[in-house]
């Protein structure tokens, strides 16, 4: 038997999880989960029961409407940490994507075989085939650069510490030009600072707790280094590096050093909007885009995410809206790995909802977020463009 939670069994997380809605089981909602904790506890290694608590996206919904605020995704990640490193649907991929997440070469030679895989396959492969799909991420991408070199910049420009995420630092250059030139619009110069880690954030959701608290003490050592704002360009980096106190809750000594970091964490959205140079560039409306919410800001720093804003603010953006509002995309980190027929479902219902608002642009601020739109995109055989913000951003300015 397990310990009783104080899960009141209301239902109301079954009214918002984006799996229940597709498969329909009881078990894939958050109150499913937890009786099976109260009944089983932690010590049941069943593959159905792993299985169960990998159908997660952990996109935080539940919590977020639970009437006794129970951390939802804090007692699945402690289900998933009594498992093996490779267990659950898919585990090994799962595992092995971890790894290279953890790996800057691993990640670079990544980059530049899709790069290459899409230049010489992608139009030869068929509509539907999945690798096609894959390599989607990687269009439009320039060749890998070693961002960490920063940039020529005028000497009156001010030095940013800069937390770029695995993506635009390895995986999509575009993406980091796209960051670097934008925040030179408003006179700052991007520092990366040496030792750099992923934020931890699929391996903290795997439940291999270890690999996360390395990360992160990597992490918190690298950006001690520097004092002043630390601008955080990837929502669900920044809703990571937001939690390390808590991570480390259980040592009081890097519990602090978090809390020291954490506290100078800016995202680049709220940062920009704070600033005085943050004004309209343009009259009209040119340009429809539809702004994907970042489940992380969404549910778990409400109202800290201005993108939305700023689009409105440059006069030069209509902002389309779905009726029912803000969605999840299905990509939930390495859950599009290891489910990804619910995770295409999810997606797709939402690409073929926000293309019949025939949108210009989809953008958003989280990169696994931007990853699963250019493959909805493609698999939906739109030619719609999908970019980070901050290249949408500073696009809007060189062309005000």
């Amino acid at each position: 038997m397990g310990e009783v939670s104080s899960c009141a069994k209301c239902g109301a997380c079954s009214t918002v999880c984006p799996v229940y809605r597709v498969t329909g089981n009881e078990a894939h909602i958050a109150r499913g989960k937890l009786h099976l904790i109260d009944v089983l506890g932690l010590g049941d290694s069943s593959e159905s029961f792993i299985d169960i608590f990998s159908a997660c996206l952990l996109c935080g919904a539940c919590s977020a409407v639970c009437s006794r605020h129970i951390d939802i995704g804090l007692e699945l990640v402690k289900a998933r940490a009594t498992f093996s490193s490779h267990a659950g649907p898919h585990g090994y991929e799962k595992y092995l994507m971890r790894k290279v997440l953890d790996s800057p070469t691993a990640l670079k030679g990544l980059a530049l075989l899709g790069q290459a895989g899409e230049k010489l396959l992608a139009s030869r492969l068929p509509k539907d085939s999945g690798l096609r799909l894959r390599l989607a991420l990687f269009a439009g991408e320039a060749l890998p650069q070693d961002v960490k070199q920063e940039q020529s910049a005028p000497a009156d420009m001010e030095k940013l510490v800069w937390f770029p995420g695995c993506t635009a630092q390895y995986l999509f250059p575009d993406t980091g030009t796209g960051c670097r030139s934008l925040m030179a619009e408003y006179g700052f110069s991007l520092v990366i600072p040496d030792g750099l880690a992923c934020c931890g954030l699929a391996s903290w959701t795997a439940g291999d707790t270890d690999t996360a608290l390395k990360n992160g003490r990597n992490n918190i050592r690298a950006l001690e280094k520097s004092g002043g704002d630390i601008l955080v360009s990837c929502s669900s980096c920044f809703s990571h590096l937001q939690k390390y106190p808590e991570l480390f809750a259980g040592d009081e000594k890097w519990a602090k050093r978090a809390q020291r970091m954490a506290a100078r964490l800016q995202d680049m959205s709220a940062f920009i909007k704070s600033l005085p140079s943050a004004h309209a560039t343009g009259d009209g409306e040119r340009l429809c885009v539809f702004y994907h919410d970042p489940c992380h800001m969404r549910f778990d720093f409400p109202g800290v995410d201005k993108g939305r804003e700023l689009l409105l603010e440059s006069g030069r953006v209509k902002v389309l809206e779905l009726a029912d509002g803000p969605r999840c995309c299905g990509q939930g980190g390495l859950f599009h790995v290891a489910y990804p027929d619910i995770s295409a479902t999810i997606r797709d219902q939402l690409v073929k909802d926000v293309l019949a608002l025939q949108p210009d642009i989809v953008t958003t601020s989280c990169s696994g977020c931007l990853m699963q739109w250019k493959q909805g995109l493609l698999a939906a055989g739109s030619e719609v463009r999908v970019i980070h913000l901050a290249s949408l951003l500073q696009q809007l300015h060189c062309t005000a």
